[in-house]
């Protein structure tokens, strides 16, 4: 007799169980279509509809703040925020901050009329590398992938949240250099002077163009050039195509040198070298090794001088090179 209660309890208790399992398996799911039809149907569950703001075509091209707004739904897996320009900041140092090229965040900040930036000035800066595209009047996705020569369906990919576009919108253009022609007429102008020259090595600026005081001799004067310091034996390239007019071992102050002239009414120097790989009248191209750097003619330290010059006139080399 005790067996059997035993047994009709134990039946009593699993069924008990086994039915409140199953309600709370109905409750459950009671929430969750509970929940969907509350993120599906919002006005149905008084959930206030998100309301992007709308910007002008012209608060988008000016306004780093609006644009970063206006892009942050559009564009997929970059992220772009409104830095604030801090004393010694230029455009150089935050792209490398950033692990990318110049030409990212100039193409992302279509106001900018020029390189220089000053303490305060607010531009958009992105996680990745790419730029903007201004869309013109006639413009389609095969287009805008034809020009920049990246696959149409990478650039709608990249562009989730762009259903269609039309003039004054921007779309985003992964691992791209902004294109030249859609720039204001100043910055057609600075990257058409970019397009001249290549640096001729790679090191820390240790002297710019314009007036100093001399390290050796003292005196206040125009330094013609930029002043690039680099241990002595560094590969030295010519900036551009050209021909070989001076390669002398005792060029003044400059040391050893080399003079080119790149038969566009421009000429670049190269001084202070520690050897010579070229001679004059030979033709170089861009690039190609001329000699090395060296701590020759009037100097504290190794480095290499690089001076642009138009007729007799002294340019900044900082307006060709990036």
């Amino acid at each position: 007799m005790e067996e059997i209660k035993k047994e009709k309890f134990e039946q009593i208790k699993n069924a008990v169980l086994r039915w409140s399992v199953f309600f709370a398996a109905l409750i459950a799911i009671f929430i969750v279509i509970q929940l969907s039809a509350a993120f599906i149907f919002p006005k149905l569950y008084g959930a206030p509809k998100v309301k992007l703001p709308v910007f002008s075509a012209e608060e988008i091209l000016q306004d780093p703040q609006a644009r970063m707004i206006y892009l942050a739904p559009r564009v997929r897996g970059v992220h772009f925020s409104v830095y604030k320009i801090q004393p010694k900041d230029n455009l150089w140092k935050l792209a490398g901050k950033y692990g990318y090229s110049v030409h990212t965040i100039i193409g992302c900040n279509p106001q900018l009329t020029t390189y220089n930036v000053n303490t305060n000035q607010k531009i958009l800066i992105p996680s990745a590398g790419g730029s903007l595209h201004p869309v013109r009047k006639g413009d389609s996705w095969e287009k805008i992938a034809e020009k920049y020569d990246i696959e149409t369906d990478v650039l709608k990919f990249e562009n989730y949240g762009v259903s269609s576009f039309t003039e004054g919108d921007f779309i985003f253009i992964p691992g791209r250099k902004p294109a030249i022609d859609l720039m204001n007429e100043s910055m057609q102008e600075k990257y058409s002077l970019r397009s001249l020259f290549v640096s001729p090595l790679g090191g820390r600026l240790s002297s710019v163009f314009g007036k100093r005081k001399h390290p050796v001799t003292g005196k206040v004067s125009l330094h013609g050039g930029i002043d690039i310091a680099v241990k002595s034996g560094t590969w030295v390239g010519a900036a551009a195509d050209g021909v070989v007019i001076l390669a002398s071992y005792d060029a003044g102050h400059y040391g050893t040198a080399v003079f080119i002239d790149h038969q566009n009414g421009y000429i670049t120097h190269y001084g202070h070298l520690s050897s010579i790989n070229v001679r004059v009248g030979q033709r170089v191209k861009a690039h190609q090794l001329i000699g090395k750097s060296g701590a020759t003619g009037r100097v504290t330290g190794p480095h290499l001088h690089f001076t642009v010059k138009k007729g007799n006139t002294s340019i900044d080399p900082l307006k060709f090179l990036w």
